[in-house]
């Protein structure tokens, strides 16, 4: 009986010390990878939660990039590639320049990196752990859809102008959005998402075309002084399309 005792605290304790590993681990691949600040957990399933994610982290390029002088000047565009790490505690740390293409285009994409809210770090057998990620950020003289999606229209509601009182973004949470091509036809919704921003602080849901509870829980999360956008996806000859309008809320 002693040696079979002995033997269960032995496996036991090998267990306990193989699901260890030093602090200072860093890894690529985990249970769960970190997700962008803005897609709370209660968004939806896994899958919900990653869209709201990657949705959220194009919004956050697109809002806070700089575009360098000098790059501008020089007609340059391309892509930079950048690794960081998100910490245990979602602070993006250990920022890398892996892939630059000149103009300051590499500084403005590690400033980026400095100017990112906390994200929700990764998992590693349900323990918080470090993540290094790669990021492709594209710098882009013109954007390679305006021709096509300027030409589209985005309605929600009796919404007109580029200012809104909550109380009417409130009301219009029960109307649906539409997007309209060139020709004025109704177009099908793949994607849409509701991101509200104050003081660098984002808030952001996706859903499947519809305003779903999620949408809903962006609406009601938002504040006086910020901006709310909505951005939707269609499709063109197998290209996406994104149609978007922002308002800021007013008094």
């Amino acid at each position: 009986m002693r040696k079979i005792i002995t033997a269960a605290l032995v496996l036991c304790f090998g267990q306990y010390i193989f699901a260890q590993w030093p602090t200072d681990t860093v890894f690529t691949k985990v249970d769960t990878m970190p997700f962008f600040y803005g897609c709370a957990v209660d968004v939806g399933d896994a899958q919900a939660r990653r869209l709201c994610s990657d949705q959220a982290l194009m919004q956050f390029i697109s809002t806070y990039l700089n575009y360098p002088h000098k790059a501008r000047q020089m007609g340059l565009e391309g892509t930079v590639y950048v690794s960081f790490v998100v910490d245990e505690t979602g602070f993006v740390t250990q920022t890398r320049l892996v892939r630059d293409i000149g103009g300051g285009c590499g500084e403005a994409a590690l400033e980026l990196l400095r100017e990112m809210p906390r994200w929700e770090p990764g998992l590693m057998n349900g323990q918080k752990v470090k993540v290094r990620l790669n990021l492709p950020i594209q710098f882009s003289l013109r954007d390679k859809n305006a021709d096509t999606g300027g030409s589209y229209s985005l309605t929600w509601g009796s919404l007109v102008n580029d200012t809104v009182r909550l109380e009417e973004l409130k009301k219009n949470s029960s109307k649906p959005v539409f997007v309209r091509d060139p020709f004025g036809n109704n177009r099908y919704i793949d994607e849409l998402a509701f991101t509200f921003e104050k003081n660098k602080r984002m808030l952001n849901a996706v859903s499947r075309g519809d305003i779903s509870s999620e949408l809903i829980k962006i609406i009601e999360k938002s504040k006086r002084g910020g901006k709310f956008t909505i951005t939707a996806s269609v499709q063109d000859n197998g290209q996406f399309i994104y149609v978007s309008r922002t308002f800021k809320i007013v008094k």
